[in-house]
C-alpha cells in the first residue's frame, strides 16, 4: 500500500493546484481491466505462456481549454498468485491536444489495439503486457482515413544497455463503404550514441500493404476479406548468424463472417520466406526461439471465433478462442494431431468522476 499513497498525493495537489485556474475542467478517469490469456502451446515459435491478473490505470485529465488536456495518474498491474501488491507501476504523464478528427500527444500514448498493427507486426499479447508506452503520436480519424503515427521509447542507452525505441505507422484510405487500403509500418531499433554497451547498432523493420473488401451478404451476414503482402528487413539480434537472411516476405489473407451481432468466425493464412518482426507473434516469423534456429519458409493456419462488445455502462468484453496449425508441427495440446489452441477473457470497466 505504500506505494499508492504517492500517487494519492500527486493527484491531490494536482486537483488543489488546478481549481483556482478560471474555467478549468477536472475529470477523474479510470479503467479497470481484468485479463486471462493461455496459449496451450509449446512448439518451436512460442511458448505456451498463461497470462493471468489485473490491472488500473487511474488519471487525473485537466482540460485549461477545449483543445488541450493534461493526464496525470499511474497504471498498476498484478499477475494472479504473485507475492507482489503491484508487480508494476507505470506512470501516465501526457499532454495533448485534440481539434477535431486530429489527436496529438507529448507523453503517454494511446495504445488501443496495438495502435491497429497486424498480428505480423505486433503480437496481441502486448495489449496486456504493454498497455503503457512513451513518447509522440499523432491520430486522424476521419470519414475516408483512419491514421495513425508513433515513436515509442523502451529503454535509455546506458554503459550495460542499448537505447530502444520502436516506431511506425497505419494507414486506411477508405474510397467507398465497401473498401479499405492499408498500409503499415512498424520498426525497432536498438542503438544509442552516448554508449555502446560492447553490442553493435541492430535494426529491424517490417512493412504491410494491403486491401480489405467487407458488406453484408444475405443469409450470411457482414463478411469481411483482407489481402497483404508483407517485406522485412534485419535482424535485431546482433548475435544472429550471419548466413541468417536479412530480408523477407510474406502473404497474410484473413476471412471473416459476422453470423451474429458482435460474434466474428475468422480464418488467417500464412505463407511466408525468411520473414522476421521482432515485436510480431512469432509464429509468423522465420526465427525459431526452440531452439534457436532459422525455419526459411513457415505455413500458418488460424481458425477462431471472436466475440467483441460493449455492454451497459460502456462495460468492453473480449472473448476469443483460436485453432493453430503451425508448420503442421505436431501438437502437445490435442494429441495426434497439429492443432493447437489458445483462448482469452478480457473485461474493461470505465468509471468517471467529475471533479470540477
Amino acid at each position: 500500500m505504500a506505494r499508492i499513497v504517492p500517487l494519492s498525493l500527486l493527484m491531490l495537489s494536482a486537483v488543489g493546484t488546478a481549481l483556482p485556474i478560471h474555467a478549468q475542467q477536472v475529470t477523474w478517469r479510470s479503467v479497470g481491466t481484468i485479463y486471462g490469456d493461455n496459449t496451450e502451446f509449446f512448439t518451436p515459435y512460442r511458448e505456451g505462456e498463461t497470462i493471468l491478473g489485473g490491472q488500473l490505470a487511474t488519471r487525473l485529465v485537466i482540460k485549461p481549454s477545449p483543445k488541450y488536456a493534461f493526464h496525470v495518474g499511474a497504471l498498476g498491474d498484478v499477475r494472479w498468485g504473485s507475492e507482489s501488491f503491484l508487480d508494476r507501476v507505470k506512470p501516465i504523464l501526457s499532454f495533448r491536444y485534440q481539434s477535431g478528427s486530429s489527436t496529438g500527444v507529448l507523453g503517454t500514448l494511446q495504445t488501443e489495439r496495438r495502435h491497429g498493427f497486424i498480428d505480423p507486426l505486433a503480437v496481441s499479447t502486448l495489449e496486456l503486457t504493454r498497455p503503457i508506452e512513451y513518447g509522440l503520436q499523432w491520430i486522424e480519424r476521419r470519414p475516408w482515413l483512419d491514421g495513425e503515427i508513433f515513436i515509442n521509447w523502451q529503454a535509455l542507452n546506458t554503459p550495460e544497455q542499448r537505447e530502444v525505441f520502436d516506431f511506425g505507422w497505419v494507414f486506411r484510405l477508405k474510397p467507398v463503404r465497401q473498401l479499405a487500403l492499408e498500409a503499415q509500418y512498424h520498426g525497432l531499433h536498438h542503438g544509442g550514441q552516448l554508449f555502446s554497451a560492447g553490442v553493435p547498432v541492430t535494426n529491424n523493420g517490417a512493412s504491410a500493404y494491403g486491401v480489405t473488401v467487407a458488406d453484408t451478404i444475405p443469409a450470411v451476414g457482414l463478411a469481411s476479406l483482407s489481402f497483404f503482402r508483407l517485406a522485412s528487413r534485419g535482424n535485431i539480434d546482433s548475435e544472429a548468424p550471419e548466413d541468417w537472411p536479412r530480408r523477407g516476405q510474406g502473404t497474410f489473407v484473413r476471412a471473416g463472417v459476422w453470423p451474429a451481432r458482435h460474434l466474428e468466425v475468422f480464418g488467417i493464412r500464412w505463407w511466408g520466406r525468411d520473414f522476421v518482426s521482432q515485436e510480431g507473434d512469432n509464429n509468423y516469423n522465420s526465427t525459431a526461439v526452440l531452439p534457436v534456429s532459422f525455419r526459411s519458409k513457415r505455413d500458418y493456419l488460424e481458425l477462431g471465433l471472436l466475440h467483441r462488445a460493449t455492454l451497459e455502462g460502456g462495460v468492453a468484453l473480449d472473448a476469443e478462442f483460436r485453432l493453430h496449425r503451425i508448420d503442421q508441427e505436431p501438437s502437445i495440446a490435442i494429441r495426434g494431431t497439429s492443432w493447437e489452441y489458445s483462448y482469452r477473457l478480457v473485461v474493461r470497466t470505465p468509471f468517471e468522476v467529475r471533479i470540477r
